[in-house]
């Protein structure tokens, strides 16, 4: 059976994220998100049908053979009967009433002109169950917001998925953080910043809002004042946060000149949402007694919140996915469309499989050469062992190399596919990442490191699921930090990538750079530029570090480049 997972509306200008994947047999075959291709971040008030027309074609399927198209919003028109599906929750709705609307382009051209509606929070569960290797397992899903909740508490059991409890839209974790991120002057998409930015304040006693574990509930912090204390409203809940900000916070306004004043401010948020996230998995563990933990949904991109998920919150394992924020929803969509429609749930993933990274589209025979022609560049083809160490050598050297390998991760973190590298060594490196990107220069940088390099570093140990994806905060051991202080934020953290060994790829470059720094491990960024989403294809790598002059080397193997 061969199913499509959407996510994103052209009609509906709040919509954001918006991706396809593609699923044969319950298997995932390849995902896309619009941005890649619309060259928009977060293609905002797109639909997906740009990259579902570029999934497709790369994959030679064409629109006629998708037997099924399921869709990560419980979206379809009022009056939409809902279908009961058994381990389906929050029921089904099926309709053609919007594909004409969702894929204008496609719509004439698809075997099936149905979509499947599921709850969007159900979507982001069954992504995060589907990619792991766990038969059951609770999962906690916290974002803005998505239908008529903004958390989700569920379990699944062999495919079969039970709500267990869901808090409206007025708690959201995700709406107050990014509220936050904003009233700090970095933008409502600015979580990351924020995040960043709270490990040089220093804590208060004030938590915004608390959950409390034994009842269910949430409140907010008695001291509050203004409307959001005594009347929260989901429509004016981001206008609420910011006056409740400007009331009860210093400084005491959002127009500070110097990001610094809201260190403090940006260090108790991240509090609230750390210990908000673990009373929360104290909650589902409660309520199922399970002891496995997946996490899912925006608020889980918080990597300080996820390591203290996996030491505190008595969970065995505690697990998450590529792509936590509403693109990987297509995940479940597709394959929970593929269980309704084929008669069985696909089974998650087998142990010895590895957490899934790259599901983009192959790089075409030629691409790559045709883009250096057209660009005029001058380049070297090498052998893998030829270019894996002129690669290594540069980066041992102090240069910035843009690494351009394969099909794309998908999801927000760069993971070895598109990705600027450089050497943690020198603190002076990461100043040269942040021109490139257009970054403050008081934000941290992330590392990629073997398992060795963990160890080299003696830091905590890579935690499967999350570690694999740049999902978890690592303490570094003091007297190691100076192997890496460009990789090192100022709390002795870094959001690290674990890397499995291998004989081609990324896997060997870092080997090959531990070789020659005793460190196998780098600096690993996005290969973008301010505003811009990664690249995808083999022009926009040329194209980007033609534009950057702090780039030194390109890597597209077999070819390298060379600025001259």
């Amino acid at each position: 059976m061969i199913v499509l997972g959407l996510v994103g509306r052209p009609d509906v200008p709040g919509c954001h994220d918006g991706a396809v994947c593609l699923a044969v047999d319950g298997t995932v075959v390849g995902a896309l998100e619009q941005e890649r291709v619309s060259r928009r971040r977060h293609a905002p008030g797109e639909g997906p049908q740009d990259a579902v027309r570029v999934l497709l074609d790369a994959f030679g399927v064409h629109p006629r053979e998708i037997q099924a198209i399921g869709y990560a919003w419980a979206d379809a028109p009022p009056g939409t009967p809902a279908t009961e599906a058994p381990g389906i929750p929050c029921g089904v709705h099926v309709t053609d009433a919007l594909t004409e609307t969702i894929l204008p382009g496609l719509a004439s051209e698809l075997g099936t002109r149905d979509i499947t509606f599921f709850d969007h929070h159900l979507c982001h569960a069954a992504g995060a169950y589907f990619l792991n290797p766990y038969g059951r397992a609770d999962i906690l899903v916290a974002d803005g917001w998505g239908g008529d909740g903004s958390t989700s508490l569920f379990h699944v059991d062999d495919g079969r998925f039970r709500l267990l409890e869901r808090y409206g839209k007025c708690w959201s974790l995700g709406m107050f953080y990014g509220a936050a991120a904003a009233y700090s002057k970095l933008g409502f998409w600015g979580a990351g910043k924020l995040m960043g930015l709270s490990s040089y304040g220093r804590t208060s006693d004030m938590r915004f809002m608390t959950f409390d574990a034994a009842t269910g509930g949430f409140s907010l912090d008695r001291r509050l004042r203004g409307d959001l204390a005594t009347a929260p409203s989901w429509g004016k809940l981001g206008k609420q946060w910011l006056a409740a900000f400007e009331e009860n916070v210093f400084p005491y306004t959002a127009s500070s000149a110097n990001a610094f004043d809201y260190a403090p401010f940006a260090a108790d948020v991240q509090l609230t949402v750390e210990e908000a996230g673990l009373a929360l998995a104290a909650r589902a563990r409660r309520l199922s007694g399970e002891d496995t933990l997946l996490l899912s949904g925006g608020v889980a991109l918080n990597a300080h919140m996820n390591r203290r998920i996996a030491l505190e919150s008595g969970y065995a394992r505690v697990s998450g996915t590529v792509a936590p924020n509403d693109g990987g929803t297509v995940f479940g969509a597709a394959l929970l469309a593929e269980g309704l429609y084929g008669g069985t749930m696909p089974p998650p993933l087998p142990a010895e499989a590895g957490q899934p990274v790259f599901f983009g589209p192959p790089v075409p025979a030629g691409a790559v050469e045709q883009a250096l022609q057209r660009a005029g560049c001058t380049a070297v083809a090498l052998d893998q062992e030829q270019l894996t160490a002129e690669v290594s050598a540069a980066i041992a050297q102090g240069e910035v190399v843009a690494w351009f390998d394969g099909p794309n991760e998908f999801g927000p973190r760069a993971l070895g596919a598109r990705s600027l590298l450089a050497s943690p060594r020198h603190r002076t490196t990461l100043d040269r990442l942040n021109r490139v990107k257009g970054r403050e220069a008081w934000r941290p940088a992330a590392l990629s490191l073997t398992a060795e390099g963990f160890r080299e570093l003696d830091m905590e140990p890579p935690v499967q699921g999350l570690s694999d994806y740049m999902l978890n905060m690592h303490l570094v051991g003091r007297e190691r930090i100076e192997h890496a202080p460009a990789g090192v934020h100022v709390d002795r953290t870094t959001r690290a990538q674990v890397v499995p060994a291998a004989d081609t790829g990324f896997g060997a470059l870092l080997a090959a750079v531990g070789e020659e720094t005793g460190l196998p491990g780098v600096i690993n960024t996005s290969l973008n530029t301010k505003g811009r989403p990664m690249v995808l294809t083999p022009g926009q790598a040329v194209e980007l570090m033609v534009e950057s002059p702090d780039i030194d080397l390109l890597a597209m193997p077999p070819y390298l480049v060379r600025r001259s």
